[in-house]
Order: structure tokens, then sequence, then C-alpha cells
């Protein structure tokens, strides 16, 4: 579930004064049209410098508004036109997104934003979900999250694999599911919520020994 919320009417400030930063080349996840050279122009924070995009993030709560419905929009085209993708991005709700981004911005300050979230794409690749799925609502006392069917059978496998869970991967979400979850948060040393929240689909679907990178 996307914590970050945008309004088409709120009126956010630009993140800073863009600065031309020329074209960048596409790489086979970027976008699907441009010039004859391959070229196209960023738009937004696109043309942003790390360390520019970092200290807006700082410097103003509306400019992480802005930043997040800019990344929401990219990747909801990056759906639209790439190949064999549904969702890009099932499972990592938009705080995770702008984390990795920000992670990643810190490593690189001198990289250009379109560069940093086509790199976080790429990562994403390979978790994407290449075929539309059914979401279901998972419960479990005061905690809630919306989620892929294909993502939670996911889920499930990685749970049977570490031999948490008996049973086949079905999508569906019942105590037997529960429990594994709760068993897999209490090893891991993380909030037991008995769902799959994001803490626990990093670290179960995402490839990390360890959690997600926070903001600031």
């Amino acid at each position: 579930m996307t914590k970050v919320e945008t309004s088409m009417t709120r009126r956010v400030p630009v993140i800073i004064s863009m600065v031309c930063a020329g074209a960048f080349a596409l790489s086979p996840l970027s976008a699907l049209a441009a010039d004859a050279e391959g070229r196209f122009a960023p738009r937004g924070i696109g043309p942003v410098s790390c360390t520019q995009f970092l200290q807006a993030l700082e410097e103003r709560q509306e400019n992480v508004f802005f930043a997040a419905g800019w990344l929401e929009g990219y990747l909801t085209a990056i759906n639209q036109f790439l190949d064999d993708t549904f969702d890009i991005a099932p499972w990592q709700d938009t705080d995770t997104i702008l984390n990795l981004v920000r992670n990643n911005c810190e490593r690189n300050p001198d990289q250009r934003m379109f560069a940093i979230v086509n790199s976080m794409v790429e990562f994403l690749s390979d978790q994407r979900l290449q075929a539309a799925s059914d979401r279901t609502m998972v419960e479990h006392g005061e905690q809630r999250t919306l989620i892929y069917r294909a993502v939670l059978r996911d889920v499930q496998q990685e749970l049977i694999d570490k031999g948490l869970l008996e049973g086949t991967a079905d999508g569906q979400f019942g105590a037997m599911t529960r429990t594994a979850i709760e068993q897999f948060q209490q090893e891991q040393n993380i909030a037991v919520t008995g769902i799959p929240d994001q803490m626990t689909l990093w670290l179960l679907l995402g490839g990390g020994t360890t959690p997600p990178p926070q903001g600031g």
C-alpha cells in the first residue's frame, strides 16, 4: 500500500531550479520512444543531480511529495511500455521506492536522478509482475496490507523452501501462512506483525539480508 499520497490539485513547488543536463542514452529498460540516436529529454527531477535532490528533500516536506509523484509516474510509464510487465514494483510501496533512490543517491552524489532511477528499474526488473494478478487484503489484528495474489504465492513458496510452511503456494492467506510469517519475522528479529509487510517482503523477496534503506 502506498504511504505517500499525492494530489493533482496540490500546488507543489519545484524541487530546485532545473539545469539543462543534456540527454541520456537509452538502456534496454528505458523508455521505448526517443530520437534516431536513442536520446530523449528527461523531465521533472530527471536532470537533477543526486546532491541537489537530497538537499531538496531535507529542505521541504513538499519536495518529498513531489519526488514521490514523479517516481510513481515514471514507474507507471515503465509498466505501460516495458514488454512482459504488469507491475515493475509489485510489492514495494512508495516509501520503499523513495528510500531505494535516496540510498543510491547518497552513494552516488554526482549522478543524475534519471540514471539513478533507471538503475533502480533494472534492479527491480527481475522481481516484476509479468501478468495481471488480483489483489487481496491481508489482515491480522490491526495490521493490514493489500497484496497481489501472485506475490503472496511467492511469499508462501519462500516460506515453504525455508521449511516454515507445509503444503502448496496457493495465494490464500490463512492461519498456516500467518504462523509461518510470524516465525520468519521472529527469526529475523523484526516486528512480528503476522502479515507480509514491507520489511518482511524485503527480506523474503528482495534478495537482501538486511532491512531496506530508510530515509532520514
